[in-house]
């Protein structure tokens, strides 16, 4: 049994978008969104509100003609004017019928094309379905407009207004206006789907916003559309060419970046959903994003974000280093104050999440914040906390920290669930937040607040990624825990403060010093210690803060603002099998428990904010040589960072709305 290709699976999703139109003439139309049919004005008719007959699948609806550009100004006499475009709500329309993909560009010369409509030409007077395979051919200039010329076929008068396919774009790029002679294969004429913008601005909105929607929802145009272009991964048309929806996933091997059409689609449906900007302020926001001398079609004038967008895409991409400048369109949206809209903040997670695929986070960061990025790094922050009702469950909450003054929920706190749940609720919510925060190739930090009974899960190795089997979310990321308790007393905060002022500059390295809990080392004497010296900032742990008496001194520590501390993860508490006595704290090395040495020698010349990234480097050395977790200082080592700067917000935040997944939340 032959199997269709994937073009012949679009054609006959074309198809199925294809409506009979009985107006001033008898022609096609095309569902474009929900309940909407674009068809020629001179086949509909040119007057707003005129009924209009429309048949889909065998069954009629009337059609109210909403928008259409002015009939001749003789009736009867040569073609209607430019651009002879109409649309048609179809109030009665059934729900979930199909929309065919908008191309706003015109293909070049030689792209093959499919028009559907109707022709009666074996039974006169019963029309019956038709496509037309036809191919692109030069542009003739009519009343002001650019034409598109069909050659290959006949253009028989049943297709007008009927949809035509663009095979290098996957979308439909025209809608076929007028046969160049009755009865031969000499083609015809087709207008541009661009001319849209001719008609009525309020009109235009609606459609192409609830076209871009529907298609950000429905996945079966642009799974077709995809697969014709994976069918034909050698076709000539990508984005230097003028079509940005046939852009291959990934760099453009002579520079700059491509966004993928499932990328351009997404983003598309989030413009859909902003709000409408003022007259003039489109063009302004071109030429922000646009490059240097670049400048917006004269002849279709820019109504909404979609226009923005889809002529900045058919620009010659940028140099390298640069987001496309539809991204960059897109950024500029998100960065903006758009009176606390959802869809600004889906917006801004979806530039993340591109700019991170294409390797241009950090870029995307400048422009989200407006300028060069500020000192404060951004980071993930996800927080384990007890329920008020029952210490024995836990809610989990997540956040994305850009700074201070910019702490994104990501989703409401969770239920209360055991711990075990909890923790499952956590690691299923870091590989989006990731993705958004520039992907996980990109290393970023990871700060997790957690209640002392956590602190010693094997969070570094968490393995997020089914794809990678071999990402470790603390090999690729900076992860760091933080504890909970000392985050919900405030007045633990001053000395917190106090000591980690006091690590600034110096070398974590020789700050350090050690903790066991053991004989002299009990929580009064730790206590008075801590109390005595503001000084004592940095602490390795001799075993596990889950294992007594090391926990003793842990919460001892928390209290007293101890900013940092590190340990090998499960490890029991040292036995000072020496036999002689340790400090309080242990300054000097212990004989009993080698951690201590390891840890200084390791963090030697290490500043404070440099702490993340090292340990994280510690755990790739670790690994690479060749099983060494217990020999190494790297193996199963544990990273207590508290930055008393990086804190949320103690008044609960209003949770983001449910975010769409990376191909369909962002």
């Amino acid at each position: 049994m032959h199997r269709p290709t994937p073009m012949a699976l679009l054609q006959e999703l074309l198809e199925s978008c294809r409506v009979r139109v009985e107006g001033v003439t008898r022609g096609a139309g095309f569902f474009v969104a929900p309940g909407h049919v674009v068809s020629c004005a001179h086949v509909a008719g040119a007057r707003p509100g005129t009924r209009v007959p429309v048949e889909w699948r065998g069954a009629r609806y009337e059609g109210i003609v909403r928008a259409a550009s002015a009939p001749p100004a003789r009736p009867g006499r040569g073609l209607w004017p430019y651009p002879d475009l109409a649309v048609v709500e179809v109030p009665g329309a059934p729900a979930g019928h199909p929309c065919v993909w908008l191309d706003g560009l015109l293909p070049p010369a030689g792209t093959p094309l499919t028009a559907a409509g109707f022709s009666d030409t074996y039974e006169p007077g019963v029309p019956a379905p038709r496509t037309a395979e036809l191919r692109r051919g030069g542009s003739t200039f009519l009343h002001g407009g650019r034409m598109m010329e069909l050659a290959g076929a006949e253009v028989n008068e049943g297709l007008s207004g009927g949809p035509v396919l663009s095979h290098a774009s996957g979308g439909v790029c025209g809608v076929v206006k007028a046969t160049r002679l009755k009865g031969s294969d000499m083609g015809g004429l087709a207008t541009p789907v661009s001319a849209l913008r001719l008609l009525d601005p309020e009109v235009y909105r609606a459609v192409v916003r609830g076209h871009d929607r529907f298609h950000g929802e429905d996945g079966r145009w642009p799974l077709a559309a995809d697969r014709v272009r994976a069918y034909d991964p050698c076709a000539p048309y990508g984005p230097r060419h003028g079509h940005p929806y046939s852009a291959p996933h990934g760099p453009v091997p002579d520079g700059g970046a491509a966004l993928s059409g499932d990328e351009h689609r997404q983003l598309l449906a989030l413009l859909a959903s902003l709000p409408v900007v003022p007259e003039g302020g489109h063009r302004a926001a071109f030429l922000a994003a646009a490059a240097t001398g670049a400048a917006p079609q004269e002849d279709h004038p820019l109504l909404d974000h979609r226009d923005v967008f889809t002529d900045l895409a058919a620009q010659m991409p940028p140099e390298d280093g640069r987001l496309p400048y539809e991204l960059a369109f897109a950024a500029d949206l998100a960065a903006r104050d758009q009176g606390g809209h959802d869809a600004v903040q889906r917006l801004r997670d979806r530039v993340l999440i591109v700019a991170g695929r294409i390797g241009l986070g950090d870029e995307a960061q400048r422009r989200l914040a407006g300028g060069p990025a500020g000192p404060e790094r951004p980071s993930i922050i996800g927080r384990v906390r007890h329920s008020l009702r029952d210490r024995r469950r836990y809610h989990v909450a997540v956040w994305r920290y850009h700074s201070r003054a910019d702490i994104v929920p990501v989703a409401a706190e969770s239920e209360a669930l055991p711990l075990e749940a909890a923790l499952e609720r956590l690691a299923a919510m870091l590989p989006e937040q990731i993705d958004i925060m520039g992907g996980v190739a990109r290393p970023g930090l990871i700060e997790l607040i957690l209640p002392e009974e956590a602190l010693d899960e094997g969070f570094p190795d968490w393995l997020l990624w089914p794809e990678y089997p071999w990402f470790a979310l603390g090999r690729k990321q900076h992860v760091v825990v933080r504890p909970l308790e000392r985050h919900e007393a405030p007045a633990l905060h001053a000395a917190w403060e106090r000591r980690w002022e006091h690590l600034e500059g110096k070398s974590i390295g020789e700050a350090l010093v050690c903790v066991c809990g053991r004989d002299g080392q009990n929580q009064a004497a730790l206590g008075a210690s801590f109390d005595g010296d503001p000084t004592l900032a940095a602490l390795a742990l001799a075993g596990s803060p889950r294992t007594a008496p090391v926990s003793d001194a842990y919460r001892v520590a928390v209290a007293s603002g101890v900013p940092m501390m590190t340990w090998r993860r499960g490890a029991a508490a040292c036995a000072r099998g020496h036999g002689g006595p340790c400090g309080v704290p242990g300054r000097q090395s212990c004989p009993g428990d080698r951690f201590l040495a390891e840890a200084r020698e390791a963090l030697a010349g290490t500043a404070r904010d440099e702490l993340p990234e090292k340990v994280c480097s510690l755990r790739n050395e670790a690994v690479a040589a060749a099983g060494a977790e217990d020999d190494h200082i790297g193996g199963r080592i544990v990273l207590l960072w508290d930055d008393p700067r990086r804190r949320i917000p103690r008044v609960p935040l209003a949770p983001a709305e449910a975010e769409e997944g990376p191909t369909g939340r962002t």
